[in-house]
């Protein structure tokens, strides 16, 4: 009952129902009503690159905030779980330590903190589990070396930054972590060739396959 109170106070409020969404949420994948990847989605920014280096810097920062959080690994509703807990559970232990009054004046400051804290932690539980989900979606028939292959570019931009590319194959696609050779720039659903890898950083190079590009 303690912990229900806790819950429903001001400062803590806007997290437990965050949280409620999700239970719900999970409530429903196990009726059958909704199912485990109805959330996801394939970002594009579809955004021309005629329009400057400054939205470029723009786009591979995004591109980098979203691999940092191993969005497109892990199905989007299993990281907003992991975030909600966390986010939840972080909440409760320092406004009950800090704030156990509930204020919700002294709730924003703590808040603010726990939205920076949160995504960390929860990027420290999701390691292990995108390593996971990116074992269940390799092909065990596919070849191990994937040089001279063709792969297509999933990320919006790759570029002498790491981005990601698909090989296809007779079943689930080999996802790779890559860089352009030179300083060519490949777009979103370009082909490319795999020339190579980097041991060292674990990446894969790619140039494009007409080499007159």
């Amino acid at each position: 009952m303690e912990l229900l109170q806790m819950s429903l106070m001001p400062a803590n409020f806007g997290a437990t129902i965050l949280l409620a969404m999700m239970v719900c949420y999970w409530l429903m994948v196990i009726l059958g009503t909704l199912d485990l990847d109805f959330l996801d989605f394939d970002i594009d920014t579809d955004i021309d690159a005629d329009l400057g280096s400054d939205l470029d810097v723009s786009v591979g920062v995004l591109d980098g905030m979203l691999a940092f959080f191993y969005l497109g690994k892990i199905p989007i509703m299993i990281l907003l779980s992991i975030f909600a807990m966390c986010l939840w559970v972080i909440s409760i232990i320092a406004n009950g330590y800090l704030n156990p009054s509930g204020s919700l004046v002294l709730g924003l400051p703590i808040a603010a903190g726990n939205l920076v804290v949160s995504p960390l932690i929860c990027r420290i539980i999701c390691t292990p589990l995108a390593r996971l989900f990116m074992a269940l979606k390799k092909d065990p028939n596919a070849p191990a070396d994937v040089i001279g292959r063709i792969c297509k570019v999933t990320t919006t931009q790759v570029s002498a930054k790491m981005g990601q590319a698909e090989v296809p194959t007779s079943g689930a696609p080999i996802l790779l972590n890559v860089v352009a050779d030179s300083d060519h720039v490949f777009q979103k659903g370009d082909e490319a060739v795999v020339i190579g890898k980097d041991e060292k950083k674990g990446v894969h190079i790619i140039a494009p396959v007409n080499l007159e590009d």
